[in-house]
């Protein structure tokens, strides 16, 4: 698989206003996402990593600079576009799970099909597909409330995996862990990561950051070094 850029963030800042006070939570950062990469972003409570992966997402866009994703200023697109385009080329991974308590594991994973109208039938193979490949074959009609902790965050990397995004954002995803279960996600990003899913993660975690590719430190809204 050749090589390409993926996400780049070029003196970004994010401004917010929190009555008559404006805060910084990004200032003028700079970074480069390249497909296959495995990028750990670290940094104090506050520092403006989650702020971060948000602009790489799309999920939010910077007061200045420029943020191009696959070559798109996401700046320049409409709310309705970057949803569509997170929907299809980017997978979220968040600390608390984010599952349906009322919905089988297999259903959970399905639904990012299901909002890109992917046909049943298909929504269940590929969904059943990617739980096996996250170790989670036996758990396909488990409810969360019937899973560990660390099979839940494998549920939630699945679902950010099965439309098969160009690239995998995670914040915490180890928050909520303890550290055998920590340790094993870790271990199941590097294998994703090893057959080329690209993968930026927030974490506090500095085993899980030196498990990563590479690492960057966020403090006060700026990359420290």
């Amino acid at each position: 698989m050749s090589r390409g850029t993926v996400v780049v963030v070029r003196d970004a800042t994010r401004e917010y206003r929190q009555g008559p006070t404006v805060v910084r939570a990004l200032q003028g950062i700079s970074v480069a996402v390249e497909q296959g990469d495995f990028l750990a972003v670290t940094g104090p409570s506050g520092s403006g990593k989650s702020t971060l992966l948000h602009l790489l997402g799309g999920v939010d866009v910077a007061t200045a600079g420029e943020v191009r994703f696959l070559g798109r200023n996401l700046a320049e697109m409409t709310v309705e576009a970057r949803a569509a385009l997170r929907l299809r080329e980017v997978g979220l991974v968040f600390q608390r799970f984010h599952l349906l308590p009322m919905l089988t594991a297999l259903e959970n994973v399905e639904l990012p099909l299901a909002a890109a109208r992917v046909r049943r039938g298909e929504r269940r193979e590929r969904a059943a597909a990617v739980l096996e490949r996250v170790g989670l074959a036996d758990r396909l009609r488990h409810r969360p409330s019937e899973l560990s902790g660390g099979q839940l965050q494998r549920v939630a990397i699945a679902r950010a995996l099965v439309n098969q995004p160009a690239l995998v954002l995670a914040d915490e995803p180890t928050g909520e862990l303890d550290r055998a279960s920590s340790r094993r996600v870790l271990g199941l990003f590097r294998d994703l990561n090893a057959t080329g899913t690209t993968l930026v993660v927030a974490t506090h975690d500095l085993e899980f950051a030196e498990g990563a590719r590479r690492r960057i430190e966020v403090v006060d809204g700026r990359i420290e070094g």
